[in-house]
């Protein structure tokens, strides 16, 4: 299993070095960051490049900062020519750590994956006041 991350700027890879920095060394995370100076074809052909070192067999996740933009344009490229993958936008800490911790045990759940990314999302306030609310 192999994840891709993929954004505008040093946002993928600033991600993966937090991820671990918390559970250590992610096998199979490769980032890739779209700057001011590139197209959209040269991110296209970096990744490319990489799709081609992997098996067939393997499974692909590439993970996006949002939908819409170039990154996203892009993947929505490579699946067009390689239905093996996955994309998913809104790539969170929560989401990366899932990911490394499901490559420690060997098995691979994307809808685990994206549980673990939508629900690292919390309104810590309204959090506080229910479980205070929880305590009377």
């Amino acid at each position: 299993m192999k994840l891709i991350l993929m954004s505008h700027g040093p946002l993928a890879a600033a991600m993966l070095t937090s991820a671990e920095m918390i559970i250590g060394k992610i096998k199979g995370a490769q980032t890739f960051s779209l700057t001011k100076e590139m197209g959209p074809e040269e991110l296209k052909n970096q990744v490319t490049e990489l799709l081609q070192t992997i098996p067939t067999d393997e499974q692909i996740i590439i993970g996006l900062d949002l939908l819409g933009g170039t990154p996203a344009n892009v993947a929505v490229q490579l699946l067009a020519e390689n239905p093996r993958l996955e994309v998913v936008t809104g790539i969170n800490l929560p989401m990366v750590i899932e990911f490394g911790n499901q490559q420690l045990l060997g098995k691979f759940d994307l809808s685990q994956l994206l549980a673990m990314a939508t629900g690292g999302i919390t309104n810590v306030k309204e959090k506080l006041t229910l479980d205070s609310a929880d305590e009377e």
